[in-house]
C-alpha cells in the first residue's frame, strides 16, 4: 500500500524553478578575483609552484616597514622589544661604496649561516651638513639583486637599538636548492 501511495505522489511532483529554489533569498554570483599573472601550470610540479609563489613575493620591491610578508606575531614581538639580534653591522665612518659592499656581504654571510635577526646601524646623519648618505641609500640597497631575495622584513629599530639610525632586518629561512 505504501508503494502505490508513493508512486502517486512522485508522479505529481514538479521540479522547482531556479528562483523558487532559493526560498525567497536572491543569490548573487560571487565576482571572480582577477589573477595577477596567468601561468600555465599544467606541466609544473607542486614544488615548482611553491617556488613560483615565493618568487612572486620576492619580485616586489622591499620597503621599510612593509609587513605584508610576515606574520603579525613577529611584528608584535619586534614592537615589544623581543627581537633577539643574531648579528650587528655598524656602517658609521664608511664610504658609500665600502658600506654597500659590507652590507651585501653581511646579508649573504648571515643568510648562509641561518642567522635571521639582524641589526644594521646606518647612522642618522645631519641634513644641514649634508651627511647621512648611507641612511638615504639604505632603502635602495634592500632591493639590490644580490640581497632582495634573502630579506623578508625591514623595520626601523627601537630607540634602545639605535632608533632612526638603525634598522632591524629579518631574513628568510634558507631554502635548500634542488640538486
Amino acid at each position: 500500500m505504501d508503494k502505490s501511495l508513493w508512486k502517486e505522489i512522485i508522479e505529481t511532483v514538479t521540479p522547482l524553478k531556479k528562483k523558487e529554489r532559493s526560498f525567497g533569498v536572491e543569490i548573487k554570483p560571487v565576482p571572480q578575483r582577477k589573477k595577477k599573472s596567468e601561468i600555465d601550470v599544467s606541466f609544473v610540479s607542486v614544488d615548482d609552484i611553491k617556488i613560483l609563489k615565493r618568487r612572486h613575493i620576492i619580485e616586489s620591491d622591499l620597503s621599510i616597514g612593509d609587513a605584508s610578508r610576515v606574520d603579525k606575531s613577529i611584528i608584535k614581538n619586534i614592537k615589544k622589544g623581543n627581537f633577539i639580534i643574531d648579528a650587528k653591522l655598524d656602517l658609521h665612518g664608511k664610504t658609500l661604496e665600502v658600506a654597500f659592499n659590507t652590507f651585501s656581504t653581511f646579508i649573504n654571510k648571515n643568510y648562509d649561516s641561518e642567522n635571521r635577526n639582524l641589526l644594521v646601524v646606518t647612522g642618522k646623519g645631519n641634513p644641514e651638513k649634508n651627511t647621512g648618505v648611507i641612511r638615504k641609500n639604505f632603502p635602495h640597497w634592500l632591493n639590490s639583486d644580490n640581497v632582495r631575495d634573502k630579506i623578508l622584513y625591514v623595520k626601523q629599530a627601537n630607540i634602545a637599538d639605535g632608533g632612526d639610525g638603525a634598522f632591524y632586518i629579518l631574513l628568510r629561512k634558507k631554502m635548500f636548492e634542488k640538486l
